[in-house]
């Protein structure tokens, strides 16, 4: 890449990154800007996390950590009644695959609803889509939005019915009977799903276009309110192009629903770790009075990828390198 070429990516880098600013502070949203590091993190169990230390010429060596994503901070401060917010900021994962969409550092953007769902969020996020492929990549704003659920995709792309399949055993079965080489490595249901996801719902529902996965089931542990009485998280995440661009939830506000969940997957972290971590067991306290709110992560580096037709993470992220 020509040194004209990487001012270029960075001119576009910083005018894309200014018109989402632009958008949540018209919106209403207040810009926050929280820690990159804490002494604890919110277990999960897929992802690992970078470990340093805080050093002192009169204290012992304090341990702390590069946050995935500014979820932990962002929380406390919508406990503390801050009212919609987003944020803009750098975040940090370990053992990352690294390839033309993953980095070990990344751009993320982050951002709260106050007193709204996930639909709510869709359609903000359309609307925050909608303004940025006008200013800056057209070919997408022409495009239709296909909306589709979990289950109604993996049905389609696999045969398997994901709601005659709640548990490990009915659904690698059913994966056997359709086809699929499930050997004794794989020993929850969520591996079983992810395996056929990735090979078969992602490429062949996401692969093109723009796609929003809708309602995700509660087999998948995360903090998204469970929809209803069925067995789904009010959850969806958006593809562009078959690269995953946002994740979103109607946030639990459930004290003991998040208390179970810390639970359960601080025991699956404990277990699966490379890199130890400290999670910090009254954490869940501050949802004694959350507020219901919708909270959105979204990748920068890779929208501003598709914005500028980049093909490579790397170009995006720092074209100084």
């Amino acid at each position: 890449m020509t040194s004209e070429e990487k001012f270029s990516i960075l001119r576009k880098r910083s005018e894309i990154t200014e018109a989402v600013r632009s958008f949540f502070i018209e919106k209403g949203f207040l810009q926050v800007d929280t820690p990159i590091l804490a002494p604890h993190v919110i277990p999960e169990a897929h992802i690992e996390i970078f470990r340093t230390e805080q050093v002192s010429m009169s204290k012992q060596p304090k341990e702390l950590y590069l946050l995935p994503s500014p979820e932990l901070w962002m929380k406390k401060l919508i406990a503390q009644g801050s009212g919609s917010i987003f944020q803009i900021c750098k975040c940090f994962r370990n053992n990352e695959q690294v390839g033309l969409q993953h980095s070990n550092e990344f751009t993320m953007l982050e951002y709260y609803a106050d007193n709204a769902d996930y639909l709510y969020s869709l359609e903000l996020t359309k609307e925050l889509f909608k303004s940025l492929f006008l200013k800056f990549n057209k070919k997408y704003g022409k495009m239709p939005i296909n909306i589709i659920t979990v289950q109604s995709a993996f049905l389609k792309t696999t045969g398997i019915d994901i709601e005659k399949c709640p548990d490990f055993t009915s659904l690698k079965e059913a994966a056997i009977k359709a086809g699929y080489d499930i050997t004794d490595c794989y020993t929850t249901w969520e591996e079983v799903f992810d395996l056929l996801f990735v090979s078969k719902t992602e490429p062949e529902i996401c692969g093109k276009g723009i796609t929003v996965l809708m309602d995700y089931p509660i087999q998948i542990p995360c903090t998204a309110r469970k929809k209803g009485d069925s067995p789904y998280y009010e959850r969806w995440e958006l593809y562009i192009d078959g690269v995953e661009i946002a994740n979103c939830y109607s946030e639990e506000t459930d004290i003991k629903s998040v208390k179970e969940y810390y639970r359960t997957e601080t025991a699956a972290k404990n277990a699966l770790a490379h890199v130890p971590v400290t999670v910090d067991p009254n954490y869940p306290d501050i949802f004694r009075n959350f507020p219901k709110c919708s909270g959105t992560a979204l990748g920068m580096d890779r929208l501003i990828m598709i914005l500028t037709g980049c093909g490579d993470i790397k170009d995006v992220i720092s074209a100084a390198t």
